[in-house]
């Protein structure tokens, strides 16, 4: 295969007019210079495939519903979104046309599903698009101790929006699940979270949590404690910036070394393009330290975002004897052969719709 830009390596090197040879799914060869018998993508840069860490897909039926509507009138349990999700998610024929228009653009995304029976259907349409698929959900009824085990049995793991409706006598059964599949959580998202103390009243409780997400209201020391426990945080800045008016403390994140990945979230509110988020992340640390590197950014938020959903068998990486996780992007599109910083102009100019094509494992799959 024929690249104009491969971005190479734990370190993210660029390498010019190269080629890359994949056989059985594994990279076995990259070196500069094109080969004759090659599939060309003479205008394209390959990078290593950054996943969408965090989305709510059932919304996606009634685009821009929460116009109008703040954060709890919005998505709260009385919510508009939930009453329009039981109303339409049966509509299956609907997600299929989403996902291949819209997701199919990613290998790996991280789904929090309002309606835990949907898990397994739509695992099984993003399963066709070649997307490695974690649907999350949450039981019905937070005090039902035996639909956690449901929810965890029909789905890829727990995906908890609201921690403070977790009842405390619910907490063993969540500890004891956490610790053979993922549970993840909305964690300061709203004054109201952050004061009842979400984060830790889970932690402390024994819940093995694999990624948080939002932390838009965070103390300093809960900073700490995701990186004691290893526990990735997902930012979704475009949602933060229209709800609330805030984005998190993306810096704060940086300067304590917290595992940091993004995410789209409501896809009936905003368009599920990752690109949109880095950017804002890019722009919020650079505005704190201008001298932080393009690639250390690059590295740390796809690293992460491949962590937070437990894909553990797909590398972070370009590297020869790894298997391929390798997205296409039309380099013409972003002005790479004029660019000072590529990887900088990756995250500032990219779009998904600049995606040519995607490789993972031994599938290509095409997006135009």
């Amino acid at each position: 295969m024929n690249v104009k830009y491969i971005v190479y390596g734990k370190d993210y090197d660029i390498i010019k007019k190269a080629h890359i040879v994949i056989e059985d799914g594994i990279v076995k060869e990259i070196s500069n210079g094109w080969i004759n018998n090659g599939m060309n993508f003479k205008n394209a840069i390959a990078i290593p495939g950054i996943f969408n860490a965090h989305i709510h897909l059932l919304d996606a039926i009634v685009p821009e519903a929460c116009v109008g509507y703040d954060l709890p009138g919005y998505v709260g349990s009385k919510g508009l979104k939930l009453s329009l999700i039981r109303l339409y998610s049966r509509n299956h024929d609907f997600y299929e046309y989403f996902i291949s228009r819209e997701l199919m653009y990613y290998s790996g995304l991280g789904d929090f599903l309002e309606i835990y029976e949907l898990c397994e259907p739509m695992k099984i349409i993003a399963n066709k698009y070649g997307i490695r698929y974690l649907p999350l959900s949450r039981p019905h009824r937070y005090d039902n101790e035996w639909e956690y085990l449901d929810v965890a049995r029909k789905c890829g793991g727990i995906g908890i929006s609201n921690p403070t409706r977790v009842p405390p006598w619910t907490l063993n059964v969540l500890a004891r699940i956490s610790r053979r599949t993922i549970v993840a959580a909305h964690i300061g998202e709203t004054k109201k979270m952050w004061k009842t103390g979400a984060l830790e009243y889970l932690v402390y409780n024994g819940v093995s949590l694999k990624h948080v997400v939002h932390g838009v209201y965070m103390d300093p020391w809960e900073y700490e404690l995701l990186v004691e426990h290893d526990i990735v945080l997902v930012a979704c800045p475009s949602s933060n910036l229209w709800f609330l008016g805030k984005l998190p403390d993306i810096y704060r994140a940086w300067t304590k070394n917290v595992d940091l990945a993004v995410g789209t979230d409501n896809t009936g509110c905003f368009k599920p393009d990752i690109w949109r988020e880095v950017n804002m992340i890019y722009s919020l640390l650079v505005s704190n330290d201008p001298h932080i590197r393009s690639k250390d950014v690059l590295v740390k938020i796809t690293r992460s975002s491949i962590k937070a959903i437990g894909i553990n068998d797909l590398p972070w990486f370009i590297e020869e004897g790894y298997k391929a996780n390798i997205y296409l992007i039309d380099a013409d599109r972003i002005m790479l052969d004029r660019s000072w910083d590529i990887i900088g102009s990756i995250m500032k100019r990219a779009s998904i719709d600049h995606h040519i094509a995607r490789i993972i494992g031994s599938r290509m799959i095409y997006l135009r």
